[in-house]
């Protein structure tokens, strides 16, 4: 088998095994009442209407999307892992490099699905939400929302990969569940503290704290580069060299955890 048809096949089957999982289903319905609620929410705050919704849907569309990595995406490789059927792909000679990246194909398919069902609850969402309350919807920016779940998405593919790095060491899936969160709350607050730590207003702060804030804003993922949460909200102009750095900068990251999560599982024994 040709390596592109090896990784599509391996990426087909992983996304038809996520799609049967039930934990899908169940985030799908919670996304789809919260959406519901932001309707509902709209309508006892008459001002800035198209804010709050703005925010309410994209809040749900980030926290769905990470409910599907840490419930769905994360464990599959990890269960792989714990009972052993990882032996089945690789008993048919099936190199690790190409079974791992078409496990991260079809769990980014799959993400990649789930965020175009949001993305359309969301745009649905607003759009009920101005037609109701015209006068008070606002600058929101209906781009800019599309915008932000599709760095919603990237940002996902991102701890996708950073899961699948800590299967390679972790003892369970429980440990990579735990990981993958709290290099989500870290990733997710560290711009912030940097700028609240280099502040004239803190400057009494010790060296070797702001050398730890730095240095943990240089190894873990900047997430907050994928926040556009704000300017969809209020209709802002978003700078073409800011989405492409975002890109670019996560896709660095994500190849060079993927590189990395490769090299340990060739090295990975497994019994």
């Amino acid at each position: 088998m040709r390596c592109a048809n090896m990784i599509q096949a391996i990426a087909w089957v992983t996304f038809l095994e996520g799609i049967r999982n039930k934990a899908v289903y169940g985030i799908t319905l919670m996304a789809g009442l919260m959406m519901a609620f932001t309707v509902v929410l709209s309508g006892m705050i008459m001002r800035d209407v198209g804010k709050v919704a703005s925010d309410f849907a994209l809040s749900t569309a980030t926290f769905a999307a990470l409910l599907a990595v840490l419930f769905v995406g994360i464990t599959i490789l990890a269960r792989d892992m714990e009972r052993k059927t990882v032996y089945l792909a690789l008993s048919r000679a099936v190199p690790r490099s190409r079974y791992l990246l078409g496990r991260f194909c079809g769990l980014s398919l799959l993400q990649a699905f789930i965020m175009l069902l949001l993305l359309a609850a969301s745009l649905g969402t607003l759009l009920l939400v101005k037609k109701m309350y015209p006068n008070y919807f606002g600058t929101v920016s209906l781009g800019l929302v599309v915008l932000a779940h599709f760095f919603i998405l990237v940002q996902m593919w991102l701890l996708t990969a950073l899961g699948m790095l800590f299967s390679m060491f972790a003892s369970s899936s429980f440990v990579t569940f735990m990981l993958t969160t709290l290099i989500w709350l870290i990733g997710s607050s560290t711009q912030e503290v940097k700028r609240l730590v280099e502040s004239t207003d803190v400057s009494q702060v010790a060296p070797f704290t702001k050398l730890l804030v730095q240095l943990a804003y240089y190894i873990f993922p900047n997430l907050a580069l994928f926040d556009f949460k704000a300017a969809a909200a209020h209709g802002l102009t978003v700078n073409s060299s800011t989405v492409a750095f975002a890109l670019i900068y996560a896709l660095g990251y994500t190849v060079a955890v993927l590189s990395l999560a490769i090299i340990l599982f060739k090295r990975k024994e497994l019994t």
